[in-house]
């Protein structure tokens, strides 16, 4: 598994041959700002930090080829109109469209079949919780259904598909990235993915990520 590199100061002598990948790990900012009542501005901080982190690694190392992005499917044609959801004026449709404006390759990660059924074990296990749920169950199989059970299966299926969704997008980015290319990922934060051998991975995190997470994990404890 490749590693983590170090943004600060990096060689440029040692890395310049070498394939790179950028890691964006995220949550999903713009979507929850406002239920956790995260202040814009620190959204916009972020990915103004990391369309900077970027710049300097294309201005150290060279030319982007390719964006990898979850939860798009490998076949699916992404241009800049997708973006616009977040706001032509905003730091993320910014980031986006310099990358395109350079003559990079959006590219998904991901294959139908198992975004489909990560998304329908996931709702299964949170729909376990509810009182009317357990209801109905007992109402049909009785009262000695074990819920602790059914939900230890459905971790298991949730885990076997994160592996399999992990194996697939580490083989996408081994046959796309090329030998000598360099790609940026965004990819949401903690999701288990194992990196192409003999690529240098640098993480991009700026501060103002911790701030947000914080905000979010403060009232949504994993």
């Amino acid at each position: 598994m490749a590693e983590l590199g170090k943004i600060e100061k990096p060689d440029a002598a040692s890395f310049k041959e070498k394939r790179k990948l950028y890691v964006v790990p995220t949550l999903p900012f713009e979507e929850v700002a406002s239920q956790f009542k995260i202040d814009e501005a620190k959204v916009e901080r972020f990915w103004g930090e990391v369309r900077g982190k970027i710049e300097y690694f294309v201005s150290t190392y060279g030319d982007i080829s390719i964006l990898y992005l979850e939860g798009i499917n490998e076949e699916e044609n992404i241009g800049i109109e997708f973006f616009e959801r977040f706001g032509k004026d905003s730091n993320h449709y910014r980031l986006i469209k310099s990358l395109l404006d350079r003559g990079i390759k959006i590219k998904g990660i991901e294959k139908d079949e198992y975004i489909e059924l990560s998304r329908l074990l996931f709702e299964e296990y949170s729909r376990s919780f509810l009182p009317e749920v357990k209801e109905l169950h007992e109402g049909f199989y009785g009262k000695n259904v074990d819920f602790d059970k059914w939900r230890e299966y459905l971790v298991k299926r949730i885990m076997e598909t994160q592996d399999k969704m992990s194996e697939h997008a580490s083989k996408t980015i081994e046959e796309t990235l090329g030998e000598t290319g360099n790609g940026v990922l965004i990819i949401t934060d903690g999701r288990p993915i194992e990196f192409p051998q003999g690529t240098d991975v640098f993480q991009i995190r700026p501060p103002s990520f911790d701030d947000i997470a914080k905000t979010i994990r403060k009232d949504y404890p994993q």
